[in-house]
């Protein structure tokens, strides 16, 4: 009777670990190293500091937001753009005081931190985003299974 069980357990349970892995292997994001964060700091606050601007200070809890917009646009629970961004002001609302104004880029396809900032740079809307009035800013970055890297920068003042 247990060699008879064995083979039947087998089955039940490769028919319901196989689809787990494969939902997990196609859909979710993956979180990146952070030196790809810290590259995106380095080569956004260059820019500041060559137009006599202050540096940005990076925030952990900043860091949060923009990482979950960046994995929610990764594994594809959010189409890339900034929609929920009301949801990340409520969020920041609550841990930066006094809260002032905020602003989003985000980014996907660059390879690195600065050819991420790069694109950014030749943007006009986004360009006057690194270099606006902020003092703080998130950066998040997230990866789809097949290496497509999605950047969220949050600055906020």
């Amino acid at each position: 009777m247990n060699d008879q069980i064995s083979p039947m357990l087998k089955t039940s349970v490769v028919f319901l670990i196989l689809p787990v892995i494969f939902l997990y292997a196609f859909t979710s994001a993956k979180p990146l190293k952070e030196n790809l964060t810290e590259d995106v700091l380095k080569y956004t606050n260059q820019l500041r500091r060559a137009k006599g601007l202050p540096a940005l200070e990076m925030r952990n809890d900043l860091n949060a937001i923009a990482r979950k917009h960046s994995e929610d646009m990764a594994s594809g629970r959010r189409r890339f753009g900034h929609s929920g961004l009301n949801e990340r002001e409520l969020k920041v609302k609550r841990i930066i005081h006094p809260y002032h104004s905020l602003a989003e880029n985000i980014a996907y396809g660059a390879r690195s931190g600065k050819e991420a900032v790069s694109i950014w740079k030749n943007s006009r809307v986004h360009r006057e985003n690194m270099l606006g009035n902020y003092k703080y800013i998130g950066i998040g970055t997230a990866c789809t299974r097949r290496g497509v890297i999605y950047y969220t920068q949050i600055f906020v003042n």
